[in-house]
This record gives C-alpha cells, structure tokens and sequence, in this order.
C-alpha cells in the first residue's frame, strides 16, 4: 500500500493552491458583506482620509436634496464629499458656502447606500440616462455591492477614475 501511495504524487502545491482559493473566496464574502446596506458611520469612517476628499456630510431627512432617504426604493444613507480638485466656483454661484450637502456631487461627489442591489442598479441606470447631457451631466457613478459612488463632473475623466477606484478600494478594504 505504501508503494501505491508514493505513486499518487505530493499534493502539496495543490493543497496550497486550494487554501489560497479558500482565503481569497472569504475575502471576497467579506468584502460583500461590507458593501451590501452599509452604515451611514461606516461609509463616513471609509472616506475619511482619502486623497483630495476635503469633507463630508451625511444628509438627513431635513437637507436630502433628492428626498429619497429612507423611502422605498430610495437609499438608507447618503455621504456627500468635497474635493479640493473642483474649484468652488464651479458649483457655488454665490461664493457663499453653506454644507458640504448644498454643493452635492457636483461639489465632489457621494456614496448613496442602497438596501438591495436591485435598487442600486435602478439607481445607476437612471443616472445613466443624463450622462452626456451638459445641464443635468451626473459626473460618473459606478455600483459596488449597493452603494452607488458618484463623482463631480466638473473633474477630469481621469481624475473621476481615480477618485471612484480610491473610494472603492476604501469601501472594500478588510481590516484584518
């Protein structure tokens, strides 16, 4: 039996191979979970931090400029950001400066957070129905689990890239 045995081969490099697989798979999981309904505290605590993200505000039921917190179909939370890379004369007409909210994503951008992805999807498609449009231009957006990262039109193509995968790989970072 020994003989039939040594026959079969060394399993290691397999079985490491399986174990990598196994670990990348739960980092996956884990990396959905965190993406699927996050907390608004959550999503806050993610974009802090991120390069030329300047500051944040959560909206409430009193400053929502969409009115859809909490309503069916709409998000359960929304975070709009500033960036220091669009020029407050871009979105303020006034020069007054009243809350990060005021400025929306034209300001720098949002992450709305979604109960389902579904809802999320809906989201995104709609907004794709004014990419183009040089009034109601929504900037980018991209879906990640069920939150709908959006970015300010007034950035460059590359810099709406870049700050969408700097917002993403924050979202999904697992700290370990």
């Amino acid at each position: 039996m020994a003989k039939k045995i040594d026959k079969m081969g060394k399993y290691d490099s397999v079985i490491a191979d399986l174990s990598t697989a196994k670990s990348n798979l739960q980092d996956s999981i884990d990396q959905l979970k965190q993406v699927t309904n996050p907390s608004e505290q959550f999503i806050l605590q993610r974009l802090t931090g991120i390069a030329n993200i300047t500051a944040l505000e959560a909206v409430s039921e009193g400053n929502d400029p969409n009115n859809k917190l909490g309503k069916q179909g709409g998000y359960t939370a929304c975070i709009y950001f500033n960036s220091d890379l669009v020029g407050s004369s871009d979105v303020y007409l006034s020069g007054d400066y009243t809350s990060v909210v005021d400025g929306g994503c034209d300001a720098g951008g949002a992450v709305e957070v979604y109960a389902n992805a579904k809802d999320a999807k809906k989201r995104d498609e709609y907004l794709s129905s004014f990419d183009g449009n040089s009034i109601l231009d929504p900037g980018s957006h991209k879906v990640v689990g069920t939150c709908v990262v959006r970015t300010s039109c007034h950035l460059a193509a590359s810099q709406q890239n870049s700050m969408t995968s700097n917002v993403e790989q924050a979202l999904i970072r697992l700290d370990k």
